[in-house]
């Protein structure tokens, strides 16, 4: 993997929990933003998002996924 990702989540979030733990499993590095702690993340992600602040909204590179599977993040990493 070349390019950085983010995984923009809230607590409470069990999308956002699962996915980070698949992660975690399969040794894929990320970057966590809570986007309730940090007021730029929550920007970033409702502007991805028609202005909602769904999550897990996924970042590699400069493409953004909202809710994706495992299997979306592994495809885009995979380019």
């Amino acid at each position: 993997m070349t390019e950085a990702m983010t995984l923009y989540w809230r607590p409470g979030c069990p999308f956002s929990a699962r996915l980070k733990v698949r992660l975690r499993l399969a040794r894929i590095p990320f970057d966590a933003v809570n986007i309730w702690e940090d007021g730029e993340a929550a920007a970033i992600v409702r502007s991805v998002n028609d202005g909602d602040e769904l999550v897990p909204t996924v970042r590699i590179g400069e493409k953004f996924m909202s809710n994706p599977s495992f299997r979306d993040i592994r495809a885009a990493i995979r380019g």
